[in-house]
């Protein structure tokens, strides 16, 4: 069985200016993904072959709001 892939993706509100996310977010994304917290969601992942996503939600002004993990929904 593959390893799952993880995908970060940034949601912010309609009409926030759009901008990449710092270096420092992104290795911050990065050690989230290999805590031993997210073990349980990568093993569940691994074993539906299935991917795992995190998003991050900002508010209008950029802020980080919520981070979401879940596992990406199967292909229709």
């Amino acid at each position: 069985m593959k390893t799952p892939t993880i995908q970060f993706k940034f949601r912010r509100p309609s009409g926030a200016p759009t901008h990449a996310p710092s270096e420092a977010m992104q290795d911050a994304l990065r050690r989230l993904s290999q805590a031993e917290e997210m073990q349980p969601l990568l093993k569940k992942a691994q074993a539906a072959g299935r991917e795992v996503v995190i998003e991050v939600f900002h508010s209008k002004d950029g802020q980080p709001l919520l981070i979401h993990t879940a596992l990406m929904p199967e292909a229709s």
